[in-house]
């Protein structure tokens, strides 16, 4: 896996050492501070990141010091391993480095550690560190909502707790990234079991060059992955998928391609998959308009396999 050079961004002038328990979340989510809604994401550095936690923020005496973490509403590690495997992840963190705040909390969940000016000190360095007393608070915005909520705040009483500040944080990114992975990597382990399952429908073209021409779809859910296959004229292509569901109807999404055409990247979705009264039925892309195949109000029908 490609490392990016990390940009070195002082926020708090801390070393690992020994856990302190966090604080409790607060009992009522509080509106996030106007300094942080007038300085987030103004002259902060550049965003970096790997294994799908990015990184950015800010230190200003005058301003504060914003800490910024962000993880992709569709999970950190399929966000990753999806744009490693396109070999677009640097040309998306470029992209980033060029939105608005509002554009990027569309597609990310935003974590913001910030210390009140108040609490800021300038360091013998001239790097800028905490107070003792001193607060810091962690805000949360939810990808596609404009409403900031307080979660936590550690309060810093003694300088041994600058030291156990920064473990504290530590453990609350890495449940941030393990809950993210847990939502996201395997999403059919939280479909209904109905859904379970391997579907094949044949899609026929008729008669071509005096033989019958057609292809094979195929498309396996388990609790583990989800993966579609086409293969026969004119096509051949093997794609791994993620799942919403929505009623009686089956979202799936491309997460990436193992083999063969890589058009399914392109789909939104790739596949919708309906039942009716434990009947089956698909709607994608992949079905062209030459396909002879009757349709029916549901889509294609596709049969599943007896378990």
């Amino acid at each position: 896996m490609k490392k990016l050079i990390l940009i070195t961004i002082v926020f708090f002038n801390l070393q690992l050492s020994s856990c302190q328990k966090s604080t409790k979340i607060a009992a009522k989510s509080e509106p996030i501070e106007k300094s942080i809604t007038d300085q987030f994401f103004k002259e902060f550095t550049t965003i970096y990141g790997d294994n799908g936690l990015l990184q950015t923020g800010n230190t200003d005496l005058k301003k504060g010091s914003f800490e910024i973490y962000l993880i992709s509403k569709n999970g950190a590690k399929q966000w990753f391993d999806n744009l490693n495997a396109k070999n677009k992840y640097e040309i998306t963190i470029e992209k980033l480095n060029h939105s608005s705040p509002n554009e990027i909390a569309q597609d990310f969940d935003i974590w913001v550690f910030y210390t009140n000016k108040k609490y800021l000190t300038e360091l013998e360095d001239q790097s800028l560190g905490n107070k003792i007393p001193g607060l810091v608070e962690l805000y949360y915005l939810k990808a596609g909502t404009s409403k900031w909520k307080k979660t936590r705040e550690y309060q810093l009483k003694t300088d041994e707790d600058k030291i156990k500040f920064n473990d504290w944080k530590q453990k609350i990114l890495e449940d941030f990234l393990s809950l993210s992975n847990k939502q996201n990597i395997n999403p059919s382990s939280k479909l209904s079991a109905k859904w379970i399952g391997t579907y094949n429908a044949y899609f026929s073209y008729g008669q071509i060059g005096g033989e019958n021409a057609g292809w094979n779809l195929r498309i396996e859910i388990s609790n583990d992955t989800i993966k579609a296959t086409g293969d026969g004229y004119q096509i051949s292509f093997s794609d791994v998928l993620t799942a919403k569901e929505d009623g009686n109807k089956l979202i799936l999404n491309h997460y990436k391609n193992l083999s063969g055409y890589t058009l399914g990247e392109k789909m939104n979705p790739e596949i919708i998959l309906t039942e009716d009264k434990e009947d089956y039925f698909i709607t994608t892309q992949w079905i062209d308009k030459d396909i002879i195949t009757k349709s029916t109000k549901f889509g294609f029908e596709i049969s599943k396999e007896k378990q």
